[in-house]
């Protein structure tokens, strides 16, 4: 979740439970060690140990569930007041790790003044994910996840590295908010699997289906560009109309992090391809992209003080649609290179196009470990840098990107919340020469947070 606000209020209110189930696990001497984390989704931090006690050992049995649950409200000019509400179910048992099972449940909504008079719902997302690490003695790790999504203020600005953000001086004001957005609706079923091949080396498999429905407003750049043609003579944007997309996705993972939830060591790198098909009636486009992704974690004094270095690039090959141009990444895809895990500051959708390039440096530190409600908690701090660009990649559209370096950046800082070891909470602010494409009088993006950006 992302704020881009003028004024912005967050209050946040953690409450926990966690309750013990008497009952023998089933056949527990056959569970395998756990798979190392996939290439991990924001999760909901849960309370409890991240293994159950041992018998004998604190009195605890073989297994038991905690639960936990994180209502949160926020406020902004740009999505209006917020309400959502995280809660998850875990089974932890002796002997498996990170757990037996997880599942998690996120729901959000944003209520806000319509430009026309009244009020909307701007925001609303929703999730339902599944984990379950220990599948085949260890060997398989399965991730269902149910996403619904609609946002009535999506943003467009164009295509390329040097899309502009200035609005039409002659349009009526409502005209002229509109003049950026679109109204993005999907709902969206994804399968992802990990094998282990090593102990550090795993081979991901991903099949995910959505349907999506863009809607433009009469007066806006989107409706403009949707009809319009390339110099080729090919559609300027596709996937404009309502249609179904099926994505099948294969990657290999190299995680020897010492811990997936707040690494202080190791590397997580990535190398994935996937392809999906675009549909209505018949096939409507087709396109396939590579992601390549390099995360280092150096401690620099110990836990206290660690740098995280990343790079990523996406490329888009074929025909995608219109909204992949401004997101990247096979599993797990989020919105590049602008939003919360990308050029923070940066506003999403601020620049799309078919090659991303970026870059992260973060100095984090853990410097208070304490116990709450019986709960082991860490309280920290980030500052980061970010940075990168996008192209077109297409010969007869470079113009769009410029013709100097075009780089882009951010940076900022925050506050990371470790609850147990499940799970980060992060607020960060971060300002960028872009970020006042949003709103020109508070130059800055605050971004609140369930996993570190990466």
């Amino acid at each position: 979740m992302s704020l881009r606000p003028s004024s912005v209020l967050v209050v946040s209110f953690f409450a926990s439970w966690s309750a013990g189930v008497r009952a023998q696990p089933e056949n527990p001497e056959e569970l395998g060690p756990a798979a190392a984390d996939l290439v991990a989704a924001p999760t909901v931090a849960v309370p409890g140990d991240s293994l159950a006690a041992q018998p004998g050992e604190s009195g605890e049995e073989d297994f038991r569930f905690d639960w936990g649950a994180l209502p949160y409200v926020a406020g902004s000019s740009d999505y209006g007041v917020l309400f959502g509400a995280v809660a998850a179910l875990v089974r932890q048992e002796k002997g498996v790790r990170p757990y037996a099972w997880r599942g998690e449940l996120s729901l959000s909504a944003s209520v806000m003044d319509d430009p026309v008079g009244g009020a909307q719902f701007a925001q609303h997302d929703d999730s339902l994910r599944w984990d379950i690490p220990n599948l085949l003695h260890g060997w398989l790790r399965f991730q269902p996840q149910i996403l619904f999504q609609r946002t009535v203020n999506a943003g467009y600005f164009g295509l390329g590295n040097a899309s502009s953000d200035l609005r039409p001086a002659t349009l009526p004001e409502v005209d002229r908010q509109r003049w950026f957005q679109y109204i993005y609706t999907a709902p969206e079923l994804r399968l992802n699997a990990q094998i282990r091949l090593t102990e550090a080396l795993k081979l991901l498999v991903g099949v995910h289906g959505r349907y999506v429905l863009p809607e433009a407003y009469a007066t806006s750049l989107y409706a403009g560009d949707r009809g319009r043609r390339a110099p080729d003579e090919e559609p300027l944007l596709r996937g404009t109309d309502d249609h179904g997309l099926a994505l099948l996705a294969l990657g290999l993972l190299l995680d020897t992090r010492d811990d997936e939830t707040v690494p202080t060591l190791g590397m997580l790198h990535e190398l994935s391809l996937r392809g999906a098909v675009g549909f209505r009636d018949t096939a409507e486009f087709a396109y396939g992209g590579l992601t390549a992704h390099v995360r280092y974690y150096l401690p620099l004094a110990d836990r206290s003080l660690v740098l995280g270095l990343r790079v990523l690039g996406d490329v888009l090959f074929g025909e995608p649609p219109f909204y992949e141009l401004g997101r990247g990444s096979a599993f797990f895809p989020s919105e590049l290179p602008g939003g919360k895990n990308g050029i923070r500051g940066v506003p999403a959708g601020r620049f799309a196009g078919r090659y991303k390039l970026l870059g992260s440096a973060e100095l984090r530190s853990m410097f208070w470990n304490f116990d709450l409600w019986g709960r082991s908690m860490s309280l920290g701090a980030v500052a980061f840098f970010d940075w990168g660009r996008v192209w077109v990649g297409e010969a007869d559209l470079d113009g769009l990107d410029g013709f100097d370096h075009g780089m882009k950046f951010g940076v900022g800082g925050g506050i990371h919340f470790q609850w147990g070891s499940a799970a980060v909470f992060r607020f960060e602010l971060a300002w960028s020469p872009d970020a006042a494409s949003a709103d020109p009088d508070l130059p800055l993006g605050i971004y609140v947070a369930f996993a570190q950006a990466f």
